[in-house]
């Protein structure tokens, strides 16, 4: 537990580098501890194999030549052995008859040795050794032949290798653990770079982004959504900082003029009943001002949270847009509006919302249209998209404001907003709606030649 608490307060380059060069080199130890002990077995079965075969071809040359010349029979078996190893013929008696050494090594008294014919392991000293024995019948000769091994080489051999594999371990682990360093680096170079960014942006703010790189894995798509919540996030900031900039401006003005009315009533208003019911009525459209733009911002920041539902159907579409205009006609009388219904199929998007979009579209081209004129009110479907086109004959936008006129607190004459009540804040919310529904809302307009806005949504 030390140990793994010890390794979790590590830095993840040094915890990379020392997981690979571990799980490499178990890997290579237990690949090496297999290896070393098939060559083990394989020199062992060759010794054995060796031995048998020796065994083999020295009965062969005995079979006719034993009871011959005892030197011919010596010189013979000397061409047969090999180094590090005994040959001995034994008469029935267990005696000696004749046998070659090559080498130096300790050797077992004949009457020790075995007589299954099998291959023997013996041990004596440090030295070890391999015994085999076989009993042999010739015509004139009954005895046994034995042959010791003396087991030195194998084991010098086994011993090599085991020192060769142990460098090679600790060469792996050594290069391992410098491969594991460079590829840790390799894989926590974007990390850092993140870790820099964000650096940067706690100091100098949110314009720093990640570097993307070429390939495409995990890395670089965490580069590409880090890059885009950052843009997300500067874009929240700005539009939070217009936001506050913008409504601390515009209540500001009446705020101010509440101020000046009450400090004016305070002085010679108790006693001026002019004074009295003049800042009375001024403080009294402030007021209904500052409630319309205190709503507005409400509803503008509810959007966000309202659940998404769909819940009108082709009649109170019909009967909705048809109730507005109603409503508008009673409260501006100068105004004629033109209704041509051509397809009623939005349903995806629910009544409050809908109503929502139009009595704002509508408000606007009322508010900002000559003090008479005609507003046309269209729908229609083109390739399973529905259409909601709104046209008036008012003042118009210039190009330079088409774009800037959906923006919070936006209004294209200040003066002329402020006298007709509004707070720059209808089409904001319009707009989200619209977009809340996966539509699109744009328009078009001309200087002194009236506005068109077209809502678009997918049937």
């Amino acid at each position: 537990m030390r140990i793994m608490n010890k390794f979790n307060l590590l830095p993840w380059k040094w915890k990379l580098t020392l997981g690979l060069s571990v799980c490499i080199f178990l890997t290579y130890s237990v690949f090496s501890f297999f290896e070393f002990h098939m060559v083990s077995s394989w020199l062992q079965n060759q010794e054995e194999e060796d031995v048998k075969q020796t065994m083999n071809q020295v009965i062969e040359e005995l079979k006719g030549n034993m009871g011959e010349n005892e030197k011919n029979n010596e010189l013979l078996l000397e061409k047969l052995n090999s180094h590090d190893q005994l040959i001995r013929v034994l008469d029935e008696k267990g005696q000696v008859v004749f046998s070659i050494l090559d080498g130096s090594f300790s050797t077992i008294e004949p009457n020790a040795l075995f007589k299954d014919k099998q291959i023997h392991y013996i041990t004596i000293g440090e030295q070890k050794s391999l015994v085999y024995s076989e009993e042999v019948t010739f015509d004139s000769f009954k005895g046994s032949v034995e042959i010791i091994r003396s087991l030195q080489s194998f084991q010098k051999v086994r011993e090599h290798l085991a020192v060769a594999m142990s460098l090679f371990a600790i060469a792996a682990l050594l290069i391992c653990a410098i491969i594991g360093y460079f590829i840790s680096h390799l894989l926590l170079k974007p990390l850092n770079s993140m870790t820099n960014t964000m650096k940067n942006i706690q100091q100098t703010g949110f314009k720093e982004r990640m570097n993307v790189y070429p390939q495409k894995d995990e890395i670089s798509e965490l580069s590409t959504i880090f890059n885009e919540m950052m843009d997300v996030l500067e874009n929240s900031f700005q539009q939070q900082k217009q936001f506050i900039e913008d409504a601390s401006h515009e209540l500001r003005t009446p705020v101010s003029i509440l101020e000046g009315h009450l400090s004016m009533l305070n002085r010679w208003g108790k006693n001026n009943q002019e004074i009295l019911e003049e800042s009375l009525q001024a403080s009294t459209e402030e007021v209904a001002k500052l409630k319309k733009l205190i709503i507005s911002l409400l509803d503008l920041s509810k959007l966000g949270q309202n659940t998404i539902k769909s819940d009108l159907s082709s009649n109170r579409l019909k009967e909705i847009i048809e109730q507005t205009i109603r409503d508008f006609k009673m409260l501006n009388e100068n105004f004629q509006f033109k209704v041509h219904l051509e397809s009623l199929s939005l349903q995806k998007i629910s009544e409050q919302h809908f109503q929502q979009i139009i009595t704002i579209l509508l408000d606007n081209a009322t508010k900002y249209s000559f003090q008479q004129g005609t507003i046309k009110v269209h729908t229609y479907e083109i390739d399973s998209y529905f259409f909601l086109e709104i046209t008036d004959q008012g003042f118009g936008i210039a190009k330079e404001d088409l774009e800037k006129v959906f923006d919070r607190f936006y209004r294209v004459d200040k003066a002329r907003s402020r006298e007709r009540g509004g707070t720059g804040l209808g089409l904001s919310i319009a707009k989200k709606l619209v977009e809340a529904y996966e539509g699109s809302i744009r328009m078009e307009s001309e200087l002194g030649r009236g506005t068109k806005v077209l809502v678009r949504f997918r049937i």
